[in-house]
């Protein structure tokens, strides 16, 4: 079977689109003809229609089929190859004879792909994008790596990198990875000491395996900078945001090592519950998602000594809001110590009623009351002194009177 031309051709089926491709090698260049697109066999060949349907035509004629992503992937790295996007019913004169092995040529140069691009491979296979560089290639004598700049940059190419979810940081390090080893080692140790000094910022700890996968993948455009900061955020924050969106590999790195948390901010819950709350109710705080939610917003400090004050006003409305508590606690510890003698411990109920009271007669009258019941030396000693005071030198304490009968 003869394509209708006086030159030498050859013809191809494209079985996704259902067109049919005509190919003449003119020895530096091959031009790449498209048909009409109801075009049949026998109107481009001498296949003589017997009524076939047309796919058994094809394969009856030995014709080449391929996909069109196969067929546009051709194009890369070969300069010799020109998209005619120009559709012909049959070649005219020619110019030239000989398109022996074109087709082997055309689609061998597909395995350049992976050598060269690695991992944005996913580019370099993209129907999209592959029509748009043979496209521009033809209009450009076949110099696809011409195409591929003018291309670079375009509305239409970022389009297609959003919607492979690649950008141009991570085709670039991908390259730079590929044509330069020891610069984009470089890189990579740039990023591990600074993903390191963020680790030991954080208060938390991380495997050197975690940092050293964040590296790579920021080297190689994968990640930026700032995503590496949040995944390491979310490693060492329990409470952060970030820790529901920890990437899948990154977190099962981190299950198969040792990882600490940061307790920042936990001293500054500390400090506002020993500011504004009596310590029995300490417990009832959690101070590390509190911790946590101070470490997201510094100003939830403000908030949370806001729920402190109303808290701990429910208990203990004879005080103002503002007082700190510290201040009521101190000032009737030594409001006891003048009447017992001795400093009550803070969880001493005797402490919790004469706060309560808020009274200084009541008080002290409780107090004396409270002193002789658990015989605190001072408060008899006190209580004698008024004794005598009162009643003169004559007043004679028990324990003397007994002991001279």
């Amino acid at each position: 079977m003869k394509v209708k031309s006086d030159k030498s051709a050859q013809i191809m089926y494209i079985t996704d689109t259902k067109e049919y491709k005509i190919i003449v090698d003119v020895g530096s260049t091959i031009y790449v003809f498209d048909t009409p697109s109801d075009a049949t066999l026998s109107d481009l060949t001498d296949y003589v229609d017997t009524g076939d349907a047309e796919k058994d035509a094809i394969a009856k004629a030995g014709i080449y089929t391929t996909d069109s992503k196969t067929f546009n992937a051709g194009f890369y790295k070969n300069d010799r190859l020109v998209s005619v996007p120009l559709a012909v019913g049959q070649i005219t004169p020619a110019i030239a004879d000989d398109a022996a092995d074109i087709l082997g040529d055309f689609f061998t140069s597909t395995q350049n792909l992976v050598e060269t691009y690695g991992a944005a491979t996913t580019l370099w296979t993209d129907d999209e994008y592959l029509s748009q560089i043979a496209a521009i290639s033809a209009t450009l004598d076949g110099d696809v790596d011409e195409a591929v700049k003018q291309f670079k940059g375009t509305p239409a190419y970022g389009d297609i990198l959003s919607r492979l979810e690649l950008s141009q940081e991570m085709l670039d390090a991908q390259e730079m990875a590929k044509t330069d080893p020891i610069g984009f080692q470089n890189t990579k140790n740039e990023n591990k000491n600074y993903l390191t000094t963020i680790v030991e910022a954080s208060g938390g700890s991380i495997p050197e395996a975690a940092i050293d996968w964040l590296a790579d993948s920021v080297a190689k455009g994968a990640m930026s900078l700032s995503e590496a900061n949040r995944q390491i955020a979310g490693a060492t924050d329990p409470y952060s945001l970030n820790a529901q969106n920890l990437n899948a590999t990154f977190k099962t790195i981190l299950e198969g090592g040792e990882v600490s948390v940061t307790s920042a901010k936990e001293k500054t819950v500390q400090d506002l519950l020993d500011q504004y709350l009596p310590s029995y109710l300490h417990d009832t705080v959690n101070i590390a998602a509190e911790a946590g939610k101070i470490r997201a917003d510094a100003d939830y400090a403000d908030v949370f000594a806001s729920k402190l004050k109303k808290q701990r006003y429910s208990l203990y409305n004879m005080y103002d809001e503002d007082v700190d508590w510290n201040f009521i606690v101190s000032s009737k510890k030594q409001v006891a110590k003048n009447v017992l003698g001795i400093e009550l411990k803070e969880d001493d109920p005797v402490l919790d009623s004469i706060i309560r009271m808020n009274d200084t007669s009541k008080e002290q009258e409780y107090l004396r009351e409270i002193g002789l019941e658990r015989g605190y030396q001072k408060t008899k000693d006190d209580l004698t002194r008024a004794m005598m005071s009162t009643f003169g030198s004559g007043v004679v304490q028990s324990t003397a009177y007994v002991e001279g009968r």
